[in-house]
């Protein structure tokens, strides 16, 4: 059976299959694979109790009981790939993925399993970012919440959007509408980004605190954040409201369920039962322009004032960015 490092099959043209269940594959995974989980989360914890509780031997069995079961669906979800290279990972390059990778290469597939697994994944990205070399020059953006920072971001194929690959906007209700990666899920996402983009001559990234809810920025990154090119943009006020119109009002359950965790900036009870009852009556307008006055603006506009800030665009932004990047 053939193996290959995780240096070698990323420089490759490899398809990436993940065998780990549907729950390891959603807290962290290689970036563009194929979960073709071979036991369920369930099956898992079952064959993990057997390995505590009774033996090895036992346990194997029992996957091995399992697996054979559904063989036929699982090579059958990969079936379309039977032309291209494969690469099968699971945790640490043990049995699931020895397993699989046996089975596919007796099947005529091309394929590898990966050396280490996903934990030498993991490593090989921490060990670069320890010593990563940038070399794109950061364009950051920075502005007042609503101005529409990551809108300006999507205009550009040379962009970073930390938020979007956090799944998180920084803020108390940032995880609204949103499901928050993982730290692990999160560095990955932008190794591979910053890859992609390592021949840009610049890169455009919004502002943000180093961490984004739950996850923080790479040490390195967020360096080159504060050394890069600042730029202001600034709003009109009644644009930012309807951004944020747009971009809350399909989740008011949720809203509801944040807004009293505003209380620890806000502190004040009457407050944020006003901020309630507004809500509970659709007055989202209303409700934003509430919030960005007395919430978001004086939370974070001594952050934002505070920057000397090499550009300070009001309007054409793409174009006036353009224009910077020569």
């Amino acid at each position: 059976m053939k193996t290959i490092s995780i240096e070698k099959a990323l420089k490759g043209k490899y398809i990436f299959i993940d065998v780990r269940t549907p729950k390891e594959f959603e807290e962290c995974t290689i970036p563009e694979s194929i979960n073709v989980p071979l036991f369920s989360n369930e099956e898992r914890a079952v064959i993990g109790t057997i390995y505590k509780q009774v033996s090895k031997d036992d346990a194997i069995k029992k996957g091995l009981d399992i697996v054979s079961k559904k063989i036929s669906k699982l090579v059958g979800g990969i079936s379309k790939y039977k032309d291209k290279k494969l690469v099968v990972f699971c945790w640490r390059g043990g049995m699931r993925s020895k397993s699989f990778t046996g089975l596919l290469e007796g099947m005529g597939y091309d394929t590898k399993q990966l050396e280490g697994g996903h934990k030498a994944y993991r490593k090989h990205i921490l060990e670069r970012f320890e010593n990563y070399k940038l070399k794109p020059k950061i364009i950051l953006l920075s502005g007042l919440t609503g101005t529409g920072k990551t809108d300006i971001l999507n205009e550009f194929l040379n962009s970073l959007d930390l938020e979007g690959l956090a799944q998180h906007r920084g803020s108390v209700l940032g995880p609204v509408g949103l499901k928050p990666r993982s730290q692990k899920m999160f560095d990955a996402l932008i190794f591979k980004r910053l890859e992609e983009l390592k021949d840009e001559k610049y890169i455009v990234v919004e502002g943000e605190a180093r961490k984004i809810g739950k996850v923080q920025i790479p040490e390195f990154f967020f360096k080159a954040m504060k050394k890069g090119i600042q730029v202001k943009i600034i709003c009109d006020f009644n644009d930012r409201v309807k951004r944020l119109v747009d971009e809350y009002s399909g989740h008011k359950k949720e809203l509801l369920e944040k807004i009293p965790y505003l209380k620890k900036t806000v502190g004040n009870d009457k407050k944020l039962k006003l901020w309630i009852n507004m809500l509970k009556e659709d007055k989202f307008e209303e409700l934003a322009e509430i919030l960005l006055k007395e919430y978001y603006d004086p939370l974070y506009s001594h952050t934002v004032d505070n920057i000397e800030y090499d550009y300070v665009i009001e309007l054409d932004y793409v174009k006036k960015l353009e224009e910077i990047m020569g």
